[in-house]
């Protein structure tokens, strides 16, 4: 193939990965997405609330590996966005398309690990509960610092979440890789996402409950309508003001 070929398809071959990119990006969403609801439903809707943490780890029973497995299957989805999304999000800010990797990739894997495992414990302390052990106070004591744990867990991993989530909608923002409604719109469900999980931090709201499912809602419809964006058009050209080595 000749210089003059090479030069030709290169052009035609950029589009091409970057269309490839954003489908996969909005798979990505979707498994998460998906996988993250069932490992709710699998684990009772997170029923672990107390005061006999081991009690309900065994009436669950299978139900708590069946989450964790899916809590990774979504751990491990979501991780994969910022790194399929790097080489298109560096064109705009190296910096913040480093960070969400950090934030997303790194962080918040971390702590659905730590929730998966805290599960799992759960689930061995279930099976010797009903298998009559005999230390049922000491099972008792390390069934609730495993559900506190295990709560814990997901607010930090909320946090680092909506850390990178805002590096990744501000690169959107600046951009225009998609329209800039949808990046406001992600933007703005931050506020209520981070009282949620504040909210539940301090105990004033069930970490499962009504009001944390209102006040999410308006992130996870945004998430699932960007992923559909991405898989039926893709992303825009980025404008070219905001192309920068920061």
């Amino acid at each position: 193939m000749t210089t003059l070929t090479l030069a030709r398809a290169r052009p035609d071959r950029q589009p091409l990965d970057r269309r490839r990119a954003a489908i996969a990006v909005g798979v990505l969403y979707i498994t998460g997405t998906a996988a993250g609801i069932l490992s709710v439903v699998a684990t009772g809707g997170g029923r672990i609330e107390g005061p006999d943490h081991v009690a309900d780890a065994a009436s669950l029973g299978r139900g708590l590996p069946t989450g964790a497995v899916l809590t990774l299957v979504m751990g491990l989805a979501l991780a994969f966005i910022p790194l399929v999304l790097f080489p298109i999000l560096r064109e705009t800010s190296r910096r913040l398309a480093l960070g969400y990797v950090a934030f997303r990739t790194a962080l918040e894997t971390i702590g659905y690990i730590v929730n998966a495992i805290a599960w799992l414990a759960l689930f061995q302390l279930g099976r010797d509960y009903d298998a009559g052990a005999a230390d049922a106070t000491g099972l008792r004591g390390a069934g609730a610092a495993l559900a506190g744990m295990a709560d814990a867990s997901g607010s930090v991993v909320t946090i680092f979440f909506l850390v990178g989530a805002a590096m990744f909608l501000w690169v959107l923002y600046r951009s225009e890789l998609v329209p800039r409604w949808l990046s406001v719109w992600g933007l703005l469900a931050i506020v209520p996402y981070l009282l949620a999980a504040l909210l539940a931090m301090y105990g004033v709201i069930s970490s499962f409950g009504t009001a944390l499912v209102v006040l999410d809602t308006p992130m996870a419809i945004q998430e699932m309508v960007l992923a559909v964006w991405l898989i039926a058009k893709g992303f825009s050209d980025p404008l070219p003001a905001a192309a920068g080595h920061d």
